[in-house]
């Protein structure tokens, strides 16, 4: 393909990707080897001891298991009684799901709370350091661009060297073929929005946060990463969603804030639907 032949929005988001990148490796330089981002790795974490219970976290998982299973069956339902594109259905089944797990996690968190007053356990709050939770975002997702471009590429050409089928996910299909307006502003906000505070908020201000004085750290950065991963159902963006589920949790290690890896996470999915809409196969 000439330059010619490439169209401006083509043009502008590959553009902007490669900023992106270079600002990338800058930012991942100045964490890893300048001084100050040695200094800054070796201060404690302002995350505290989680005080619940193996059977509180295990009661937990249940309610939010079962509020998504309740949502995705909702959404099932209305998009059988009402006529409606693939497009729109794929997004109400997506918000379904993922809404239902983000009302379950609410009540857990809830219900959690009531428990520990109950048992008379004090609840231990991290601590609040300054922190520009946006501009902390920002940093993360361009550190980790440059880690994550040479994963997928790695990954994928290891997958098509093993003969594993290296097609992409469905919703990024969706995104790519979508002509509704209405199917596209709300596949974003369920990309952008909804599913970055979900996920975050259960991988890891749920189980990275309980395991992470429980186990090894080893452990307690990878399992949560894993089942992030594996959840997507997806082989060829496992490689990729692995690494940036652990990149997630070190973020909310280092800043005691969940609102950064959210941010992180919106930031990086929007990203992604840029592309897909630019017309660039991610």
């Amino acid at each position: 393909m000439t330059l010619e032949e490439l169209d401006t929005p083509l043009i502008v988001a590959l553009t902007i990707q490669l900023v992106l990148l270079l600002t990338g490796i800058f930012v991942l330089w100045r964490i890893g080897f300048s001084q100050r981002g040695r200094e800054a790795r070796r201060q404690p974490s302002p995350l505290t001891h989680w005080q619940i219970t193996g059977w509180d976290f295990g009661y937990a998982v249940f309610i939010v298991i079962a509020a998504g299973v309740a949502g995705q069956l909702g959404a099932q339902v209305l998009v059988g009684s009402i006529n409606v594109s693939e497009e729109i259905q794929a997004m109400i089944l997506g918000a379904g799901f993922q809404v239902g797990l983000l009302a379950g996690a609410g009540v857990a968190a809830a219900a959690m709370k009531q428990r520990m007053i109950a048992a008379g356990v004090t609840e231990v709050r991290p601590s609040r350091r300054p922190l520009n939770i946006w501009l902390a975002g920002l940093i993360t997702l361009l550190a980790v661009l440059p880690i994550l471009t040479g994963v997928n590429v790695a990954w994928t050409l290891a997958l098509d060297a093993l003969g594993f089928d290296t097609t992409r996910q469905e919703l990024v299909f969706v995104f790519a073929e979508a002509e509704s307006p209405v199917a596209i502003l709300g596949l974003t906000s369920l990309a952008v929005i909804i599913a970055p505070m979900t996920e975050e908020i259960i991988f890891r201000a749920g189980m990275f946060r309980y395991l992470r004085t429980r186990c090894p750290d080893w452990l307690a950065y990878t399992l949560p990463a894993l089942i992030f991963a594996l959840l997507h159902g997806n082989l060829v963006a496992f490689g990729p969603l692995f690494v940036l589920g652990v990149a997630f949790a070190v973020a909310y290690e280092r800043t005691g804030r969940i609102a950064v890896p959210i941010i992180a996470h919106g930031l990086f999915n929007l990203n992604t639907v840029v592309l897909l809409l630019a017309g660039v196969e991610v």
